[in-house]
């Protein structure tokens, strides 16, 4: 059956809006729930009422990306148990999530950033020791056979803003 007119160009474009549930969160949807205990890093220190708290080394006025600051957590997804607060069995799969925000509070989801992830710790192999992406937001883990204490930095070189998360394997 052929449509024509307003009606056909209305039920067509609704065809084409994506519809999300009303409890959707965007965080949520791209790396999980921000709830449990390894959410120790910047963003779960929160804030609350309409002030943005932003952390770690604050990125320059003006840079054209608009990154503020970026949040980090501990990445477990393989659900890792922590033997103490902070601290992960040898022979497990962690690393880093992030996001980046600009100064009123949004976060940048694209890739106008030039991050540099830097993995410092006993024995990192080389390869392993530095990740360059254009995502101003996203995960990236690692294994970790060896035991020792661990920090992931996240640095947006267009902005200047980075932040860490430090752990520990045993």
């Amino acid at each position: 059956m052929k449509r024509s007119g307003v009606a056909g160009l209305l039920v067509a474009a609704a065809m084409l809006i994506p519809i999300a549930p009303a409890t959707a969160n965007p965080v949520d949807d791209l790396f999980g729930s921000a709830s449990g205990s390894l959410d120790s890093g910047s963003a779960a220190l929160g804030s609350s009422g309409d002030k943005v708290t932003h952390y770690g080394k604050l990125g320059r006025a003006g840079a054209p990306n608009g990154v503020k600051s970026i949040n980090v957590w501990a990445y477990n997804p393989k659900g890792a148990k922590e033997t103490t607060p902070g601290t992960f069995a040898k022979n497990s799969r962690l690393g880093v999530r992030w996001n980046s925000i600009i100064a009123s509070g949004p976060i940048v989801d694209g890739n106008e950033c030039r991050m540099e992830v830097r993995l410092a710790g006993p024995k990192v192999p080389k390869e392993a020791a530095l990740y360059k992406t254009q995502d101003c937001t996203a995960v990236k883990s690692y294994f970790f056979k060896g035991g020792g204490n661990f920090t992931i930095r996240v640095t947006d070189l267009i902005s200047g803003a980075s932040n860490s998360i430090a752990f520990s394997v045993e």
